[in-house]
């Protein structure tokens, strides 16, 4: 995927020379993203902004749509706040347009109620349509509190990345975890954040970007209105959480200087 500066279209550096540059810090003495669980599994990231509009598809089910918090749209308006405030250009892209009433972006990707087998036969039409830079998906709840194994999810999510990356070869994903508590279905909600990292294994195995980020202790039960869905101060974590793991990516970015597309073709 490219971001766009100036009416100019900028290359990715590919993932496997980024991690390279990357190393090649840390060699140098400055501190990398050390300590996360699994490869691919990020739990911090370091604050970065870019000099381009960064392209944000907010998708998921209700929680991405805003349930239980309608006047900040769930998590995106506080992190488009966050996100602005840092110095960086937003965009959120997406077939919907939701939020109160004077919200600055309301594009998203948002279906209530909907499982990832419902999502996977539409996803790479949003995905190609919207062309997005950065990808915040946050699915499976709905899978498992419907009586999914949690190996049935995860094999809906791994054929939902599958959509998304043919749709948009270049996007990076942040795969965030179930952070509903869902005490009925505990085995199964457990057994998917135990798969999950897998699946993003092998989608990183494929030259793609995508993280997994486990929020299954993200909240506390006062940061839910009915034990499913976040309230305002839920949701200023889950956006607080979102701001980390993109600035992260793009400090990664930043560390590989990437040229104008005019410029490559003279």
């Amino acid at each position: 995927m490219r971001a766009r500066v100036g009416g100019l279209r900028w290359r990715r550096v590919p993932l496997q020379l980024s991690a390279l540059l990357v190393a090649g810090l840390v060699v140098a003495g400055i501190p990398a993203d050390d300590g996360a669980p699994a490869a691919g599994v990020r739990t911090a990231g370091e604050g970065a902004g870019p000099t381009a509009t960064l392209r944000v598809m907010p998708l998921g089910a209700s929680s991405t749509e805003g349930v239980g918090s309608p006047a900040t749209a769930g998590y995106r308006a506080p992190l488009f706040a966050e996100l602005t405030a840092d110095g960086i250009r937003v965009d959120y892209v997406g077939s919907r347009r939701t939020g109160p009433a004077g919200m600055a972006d309301p594009d998203n990707e948002g279906h209530s109620g909907w499982t990832l087998e419902q999502m996977i036969p539409q996803v790479g039409a949003w995905v190609a349509e919207a062309d997005p830079d950065v990808v915040l998906l946050h699915m499976g709840t709905n899978d498992v509190n419907s009586g999914a194994r949690g190996t049935v999810a995860a094999a809906r999510l791994d054929r939902l990345l599958d959509e998304v990356f043919v749709a948009a070869p270049q996007t990076h994903v942040i795969v965030a975890g179930v952070w509903a508590p869902l005490t009925a279905r505990a085995k199964e909600r457990a057994e998917l954040a135990r798969l999950t990292p897998g699946v993003v294994a092998r989608h990183r195995e494929l030259g793609r970007s995508v993280e997994f980020v486990d929020t299954s202790a993200l909240l506390a039960p006062g940061d839910f209105v009915d034990g499913l869905h976040a309230n305002a101060g839920g949701y200023r974590k889950i956006a607080a959480m979102w701001t980390t793991e993109v600035e992260g990516w793009l400090a990664q970015r930043r560390a590989a200087p990437i040229r104008p597309v005019s410029a490559l073709a003279r």
